[in-house]
């Protein structure tokens, strides 16, 4: 029924919304209909409520200027809240170092405003993100440490010091190959002591670069083995005399009888000499080379001495590409 006019009471009172038992006042009353059936709306002077859903029909405006919204207080009642202010909960916030919070912002403190620690202990922890698992861990001092000399390890090319195993005569007739030692530590080889045996830097865990292997004579050369990239060969050599005479030092590839580098002194008799010289080689990894430290006397017998001459043979990796 859109209308009262024309309609008899008798008719339409049940249509009627009253109040359940007396007239309006400061206690709530259940507004119900003209038959008795209760509403989900009370009604007082000062208070409107419902026992039911409340609903709003459409959809309210969006904004992002206001900042008050309609909250429930612990006794029902509809309040505004200003959102702009403290946290919802709480009166303040308060942040633990090293965090700080600064009205919404909340940030991690700049580093040098905590103490500092020199020297940490091996369970001192980092925070660190973890790509595989997408969240935040920690890990250890004493395995960041160990993480760290892996990495720096298995990065760091490969390089090889070979010692003579012993003096070496160097005569008139040809040029004659240095013997070495054996590596430190290579169960493979028959070097046993760090101040005599040839050494190896680098990666652990391998000889397959760079080994002390065989051209002519037992243990006569430095092995590169299929591995393409650059090295850098020096030679340091001792020689003593007891004679005035010429001397030819060389680096020398013996799988393709090639020079890599070659050097010329003179000696004096009763007199000690030292020549460096270096080459740079490069092994295109088809094939193993054997570098040898050969020399040769011109008029008279010359010495190397085993104790203060090495080769060095360094791999130095591969060329840039740009």
């Amino acid at each position: 029924m859109a209308s009262l006019s024309g309609n008899k009471i008798k008719d339409t009172y049940t249509q009627l919304l009253k109040l359940e038992s007396a007239e309006v006042s400061a206690t709530e009353q259940v507004v119900e209909d003209g038959a008795g059936n209760n509403s989900a709306l009370k009604l007082s002077t000062d208070t409107v409520e419902t026992t039911g859903d409340l609903k709003i029909s459409g959809t309210p405006a969006t904004t992002t200027t206001d900042v008050k919204a309609l909250m429930l207080s612990t006794s029902g009642v509809v309040v505004t809240r200003n959102l702009s202010t403290n946290p919802i909960g709480t009166a303040s916030l308060t942040a633990t170092s090293p965090l700080s919070a600064t009205g919404s912002v909340i940030e991690i403190k700049d580093a040098g405003t905590l103490s500092q620690i020199t020297s940490p202990a091996n369970n001192d922890k980092f925070l660190i993100w973890d790509e595989s698992a997408s969240s935040y861990k920690y890990i250890d001092q004493d395995d960041l440490a160990n993480a760290v000399s892996t990495f720096v390890a298995a990065t760091q090319e490969q390089s090889l010091f070979a010692r003579p195993s012993a003096d070496t005569t160097v005569n008139t007739s040809a040029l004659t190959g240095t013997q070495f030692t054996g590596i430190v530590g290579d169960s493979a080889s028959s070097g046993t002591s760090q101040a005599t045996s040839s050494v190896m830097f680098g990666p652990t865990g391998t000889n397959t670069i760079l080994q002390i292997t065989q051209a002519l004579d037992p243990q006569d050369c430095v092995l590169i083995n299929e591995t393409a990239g650059y090295f850098k060969i020096t030679a340091s050599v001792q020689l003593d005399s007891t004679a005035n005479t010429d001397v030819t030092l060389q680096i020398f590839e013996a799988q393709n009888s090639t020079s890599i580098a070659q050097t010329f002194r003179t000696v004096k008799s009763g007199n000690t000499y030292h020549a460096e010289f270096s080459g740079l080689f490069y092994s295109d990894g088809a094939q193993g080379y054997k570098v040898m430290l050969r020399a040769q006397a011109g008029g008279s017998t010359v010495t190397i001495k085993q104790a203060t001459t090495f080769m060095k043979v360094e791999n130095i990796g591969a060329n840039l590409t740009f």
